[in-house]
């Protein structure tokens, strides 16, 4: 006979076989669904990496403006993501549709006006972050042509999002999954001009970018029609007013997107201050991020589960479960992090060994994959506690004044200290960067013991 779970334990965590079972059922389609992304990324990295430094940087400077534009999208699901989940747990699925509708309303907003920026001003725009001429030209060649994917990701990146919300993951999985490939052959028939197709570089790259995501926002318009039937949604609920549940949408929602947006302009900014010190890096920055991100694809999915298994325990209201859930996943973050860490660290050879880079990018790389490697524990459980523990409990104010306020308020200042007025290394500047998660992990898990971080959002 199996010993039964010893009280204390149970009192703490979650000893509940099928609460693991459900989270893991969540958390590996969004983590294949982060792969794919994150590999499109990559690849995008090693085919302009063929081409030299420059490539790689204009396409990384380049793509920034749809870095703030993926944060105010993710922001603006978020936000509709978390009141999602407590009414999946209430069960009440027109308020989930319109919720859906809500967000994608925002997000067609918000990508057509960063459309038009990156079509009208890209060089203005290039120009924030380098002062080198080549870079600008290159990089605005390449932001000319993404900045036409932006409404095309904007509405189906919300869609599929808004959905994690009821659970539903693997259409995710499906759709990126047939988007990397996609990505990938466009990128080698534009960036090399193979297969009949003519040559394009660095433009290259962002076309192959435009065409993935047609197909992704074609197929979550083929999904939402002729296969989803749990929420039952279709455009027709966008033209539909009267739902009382702006204010809602709104109050929850300012906070995440504020969060999302100061959050990417924080990582905008820091690519502001690399991009002052030297291309090489840059280049080096964009491979050990990409790399990084890679690696740690794991704790975002369950990051994302996270979110979703405690609004649904809110919704249904139950608050001491929701706490031992959020003490349970948090555990399995630093566990995560843990092989994380060991994984990057072996990682780092063989990963620069494919890219085509100058010696100096190879050195820096190597440098920083060393120390994002050795963050990785601490990283992980900051990401868990705060877009899974914090956001998925409903506390976004907290969420917000931790995840950015300590970037804008510790990190930015010190690596721009760094860099401008102590010349620090390239590698000192990097970890000074990310010296805030120290911070964030502190405070934030003294909020999580305290419980006041669990919050119902729904209306009755």
């Amino acid at each position: 006979m199996a010993a039964s779970p010893s009280p204390s334990l149970s009192r703490y965590l979650c000893t509940d076989k099928g609460f693991y079972k459900a989270t893991l059922a969540l958390t590996l389609p969004i983590a294949l669904q982060n792969i794919i992304s994150l590999g499109v990324n990559m690849m995008d990295t090693v085919m302009l990496g063929q081409l030299g430094d420059l490539a790689i940087t204009a396409a990384n400077l380049g793509g920034q403006l749809f870095l703030i534009l993926n944060c105010l999208c993710f922001g603006l699901a978020s936000g509709a993501s978390v009141l999602i989940a407590q009414y999946w747990g209430k069960q009440d699925m027109l308020r989930v549709r319109q919720l859906i509708a809500l967000s994608l309303r925002f997000v067609a907003l918000a990508s057509g006006l960063f459309t038009l920026a990156g079509l009208f001003a890209p060089r203005a725009i290039l120009r924030i972050f380098s002062p080198d001429e080549a870079v600008i030209a290159a990089g605005a060649s390449y932001l000319r042509v993404l900045a036409l994917s932006f409404v095309l990701y904007g509405l189906s990146s919300c869609y599929i999002m808004c959905l994690r919300g009821v659970g539903q993951v693997r259409v995710s999985m499906v759709v990126y999954g047939a988007s990397f490939f996609i990505n990938v052959f466009f990128n080698y028939c534009f960036i090399f001009g193979r297969l009949g197709f003519p040559q394009m570089g660095i433009p290259g790259a962002a076309w192959g970018t435009v065409i993935a995501r047609g197909w992704e926002c074609l197929a979550a318009l083929v999904y939402m029609l002729r296969i989803e039937k749990k929420v039952g949604f279709t455009p027709r609920w966008m033209l539909r007013g009267g739902s009382g549940l702006v204010g809602d949408y709104v109050k929850n929602s300012v906070p995440v997107v504020g969060n999302e947006l100061l959050f990417g302009l924080g990582v905008s900014c820091g690519n502001v201050i690399i991009g002052q010190m030297s291309s090489q890096f840059v280049a080096a920055a964009s491979i050990a991020n990409v790399v990084t991100q890679l690696i740690s694809v794991f704790n975002w999915g369950v990051s994302n589960a996270t979110g979703v298994m405690i609004g649904r325990t809110i919704g249904e209201g139950h608050r001491r479960r929701a706490q031992r859930e959020a003490n349970s996943l948090l555990l399995v973050s630093l566990a995560l992090g843990l092989v994380c860490m060991v994984l990057l660290l072996a990682a780092r050879g063989p990963v620069l060994a494919v890219y085509a880079v100058s010696e100096e990018t190879h050195r820096i790389a190597w440098q920083l994959l060393t120390i994002l490697a050795l963050m990785q524990p601490i990283n992980t459980v900051c990401c868990n506690l705060l877009v899974g523990v914090l956001r998925g409990g409903g506390d976004v104010r907290t969420n917000f004044l931790l995840d950015c306020g300590m970037q804008w308020a510790i990190g930015l200042p010190l690596a721009a200290l760094g860099a401008f007025v102590f010349h620090c290394s390239a590698p000192v500047v990097f970890f000074l960067m990310r010296s805030d998660y120290f911070v964030k992990l502190a405070i934030g898990l003294v909020r999580v013991r305290s419980g006041r971080w669990i919050r119902t959002l729904t209306r009755d």
